[in-house]
């Protein structure tokens, strides 16, 4: 159910997970995980438009020509929403965190500034309020268009690599993968690295972000 070699979503999965972290008490540790969540965010940000322009300039091979017309179009829906929620999220975060009443500046890794976006630091409180509030709705109207999709995406990578030997999809993803073998090394390989990253954004300890937050604000979380 797609037509690129890599998946975008892999990229952003371990983030949804250090988002959960970020709900913990008030704290250093919370405060660090916030912060590297932005980072990561600004991160994924700027390797989503890279990927997009690559992509733009070198169209992917044709879809094979067994899929039928509806499984075409599904799988283009899905890759095209995997690249809006690979830019929306990030996106609308830095939204949120240039619009946010407390000012946190962001620290991409304890180390280089990152900017807000120009404009929104500067406007009234009123307005900023709209602004924040609003990214924040489609922050969290993306993560359930992430669940929805990536669970379209798996079903149909499933569907056509374990019951579909005349379509080798998968082989578009990992090249060299054999359609209809179950226990494919390329697919077996493509789970460990899914598992890898949620396993590291669960325990691994967040860098130091660089600075501490003011005694007066309140618990960092996902909304930033």
């Amino acid at each position: 159910m797609t037509d690129a070699r890599r998946d975008p979503e892999r990229v952003g999965s371990g983030r949804y997970v250090l988002a959960g972290r970020m709900e913990g008490p008030r704290g250093p540790e919370t405060f660090a995980i916030t912060q590297f969540h932005k980072s990561v965010g600004i991160t994924i940000l700027l390797l989503s438009l890279a990927r997009l322009g690559w992509r733009l300039a070198n169209p992917p091979p044709p879809l094979p020509q067994t899929l039928r017309p509806w499984e075409r179009t599904l799988a283009r829906i899905t890759h095209v929403g995997f690249y809006v929620i690979m830019i929306g999220m990030p996106l609308t975060g830095w939204v949120m965190v240039s619009s946010s009443i407390y000012g946190r500046p962001t620290i991409l890794y304890g180390v280089i500034p990152w900017p807000n976006v120009p404009g929104l630091a500067g406007l009234a409180p009123d307005a900023k309020a709209v602004w924040h509030d609003t990214a924040e709705f489609l922050h969290h109207q993306i993560i359930k268009g992430f669940y929805v999709l990536l669970a379209l995406h798996v079903a149909g990578a499933l569907k056509h690599q374990l019951f579909s030997r005349d379509e080798p999809v998968l082989a578009r993803m990992a090249p060299g993968a054999v359609a209809g073998r179950w226990l494919e090394p390329r697919l077996l390989l493509i789970l460990a690295g899914v598992v890898a990253v949620l396993l590291a954004a669960r325990f691994i300890p967040p860098p130091d972000p660089g600075f501490s937050p003011s005694p007066t604000e309140p618990a960092p979380t996902h909304s930033h």
